[in-house]
């Protein structure tokens, strides 16, 4: 028996949304299956006529909310060129359980034993039957008048050892970006629950983890097989419990598992203290991933990031410099709410936090079904079940970004700024993040001529090349932002800006 899995995903999409990495997701399910029930073939393909070539007996198909239609139009494809069943899976209908004619049988919620269970059953039945599906936790099926049912919740597992390393074989070679990669997951499940966030209703807000072992045991497996150059934890949040983050640390320096390596973890800013950026500094985390998402508290407020408020946040930041570790961010524009003057404080967070933010990243708020978002979107009359436009994306989505935004893109802040006038900040956001890249690419070409350039008289100890590339980038900035009648601080007359609205 063969089974074909597929990660669907517009192909535009795919560098921009680090799908270069392999989908753990469908290896879990592929270790899963061979371990608790065997007897079965994998294929993990990258494109669908891929999936359709391998002539597979069952696929299974998982997706996010915004490739929900590419999915349902591939599920299309496979089963006329195939005639076989296909059950779909992942964050999107896990948070929206409904399911489009294009699938047979929907696994709501974690995967594993429920795929299992899926697999156990056609191996024995060569069908997936109403009467037998009726059987199996989390699922929705259509019973034989063609209504939709849905069985009762599956339980989240809590022996996470039980559950083997994702199968690699079936994808490394074919995913993985030059430079080698490679992610893992060492918990499942968040105790926050941030207003745009869906992955409490995938995961849980109940913390679990395997045990110390089983995560130093795959870091392991990845050093000696594959050897990858950096090893990112792709936990939702990593720095839940520090007496496990510091023990795994520990782990890893006793073992040396982090020479030759970096890492890099998801971690918040009201869970960061000196001993865990010390422990971080020493066991090759340099970067850290964190979700600024704004430089002002009401917006902070707005997306409910409990007691990770601006200035933790900068807290956060003096701590990374303290250390030497810098940070990769996303910040969100176009929150409910949202002022000029919260925009450019987050802008000004970036300009003066420059040298200690590696990577940054400006991303419109976006809609997930189950959030608080979700719920404002239709208690506005603007979305709901049954119109999801720019929330699924449509090929028309994808051909323009500017009348994505303009037209389409579900837009929760027209009380506090038109469209268009978003639209220009966020071009903004776009390209201080480019600026950000370039100040640490000149930055790191700096400091190895000025290393290697060292004499005496080194500049090194008479010019500080940061202050003057953030000095540089701030001035930049300065001529460039649309501030509408709001006038600046950096702007002390106030003459620049009125000329910029004058020539409008």
């Amino acid at each position: 028996m063969k089974i074909g899995l597929y990660l669907a995903c517009y192909p535009e999409l795919i560098d921009d949304w680090n799908y270069t990495l392999p989908p753990l997701g469908l290896g879990y399910l592929a270790a899963y299956v061979q371990k608790y029930v065997g007897g079965v073939e994998f294929v993990i393909a990258r494109q669908v006529d891929e999936l359709i070539a391998a002539k597979p007996d069952l696929v299974g198909i998982s997706f996010v909310t915004y490739n929900a239609s590419i999915a349902a139009r591939d599920a299309v494809k496979v089963k006329q060129a195939l005639g076989v069943p296909v059950i779909c899976g992942g964050p999107h209908i896990s948070t929206l359980p409904i399911l489009d004619p294009a699938f047979d049988v929907a696994a709501i919620g974690e995967g594993e034993e429920t795929f299992a269970e899926l697999v156990t059953l056609f191996k024995a039945e060569g069908r997936l039957e109403p009467r037998s599906l009726a059987k199996i936790k989390g699922l929705l099926y259509r019973d034989e008048s063609g209504a939709v049912v849905a069985t009762p919740p599956r339980p989240m597992i809590q022996d996470l050892d039980a559950i083997p390393y994702p199968d690699r074989t079936l994808m490394y070679e074919r995913w993985n970006r030059p430079g080698r990669e490679a992610q893992i997951m060492t918990s499942r499940g968040c105790p926050y629950n941030c207003a745009f966030c869906s992955t409490v209703l995938l995961w849980g807000t109940t913390y679990r983890c395997p045990s110390e072992d089983y995560v130093i045991g795959e870091i392991e497996k990845l050093r000696n097989e594959y050897d990858p150059k950096t090893i990112h934890l792709y936990d939702d949040l990593f720095v839940v419990r520090k007496d496990r983050v510091l023990k795994l640390l520990a782990m890893i320096r006793e073992r040396r598992l982090h020479e030759g390596a970096r890492y890099t973890c998801f971690v918040r800013s009201n869970l960061l203290d000196d001993e865990l950026m010390d422990a971080f500094a020493r066991s090759g985390f340099n970067l850290l991933n964190i979700g600024f998402e704004s430089a002002s508290d009401a917006m902070l407020k707005v997306y409910n990031k409990k007691s990770a408020d601006a200035g933790r946040n900068q807290r956060a930041i003096d701590l990374g410099k303290k250390h030497d570790v810098r940070f990769s961010s996303c910040f969100i524009m176009g929150g409910p709410g949202e002022k000029r003057e919260d925009i450019v404080a987050t802008f000004d967070f970036i300009a003066d936090n420059l040298a200690q933010l590696r990577y940054v990243e400006f991303s419109p708020l976006q809609i997930f079904p189950g959030t608080d978002m979700w719920r404002r979107v239709k208690e506005m009359g603007l979305r709901d079940e049954n119109n999801m436009m720019g929330i699924v994306f449509e090929p028309e989505d994808l051909a323009s970004e500017r009348d994505y935004y303009l037209k389409r893109w579900p837009y929760l802040n027209e009380d506090n700024m038109p469209r268009e006038e978003f639209y220009t900040y966020l071009q903004m956001g776009h390209a201080m993040a480019r600026l950000v890249y370039l100040f640490h690419e000149q930055r790191e070409r700096g400091e190895s001529l000025e290393h290697a350039l060292r004499s005496p008289e080194g500049v090194a100890e008479n010019v500080s090349l940061t202050d003057i590339l953030q000095a540089k980038t701030k001035r930049r900035l300065r001529k460039i932002l649309p501030m509408g009648d709001w006038m600046h601080p950096w702007d002390a007359e106030g003459e620049t800006a009125k000329k910029r609205i004058g020539d409008k």
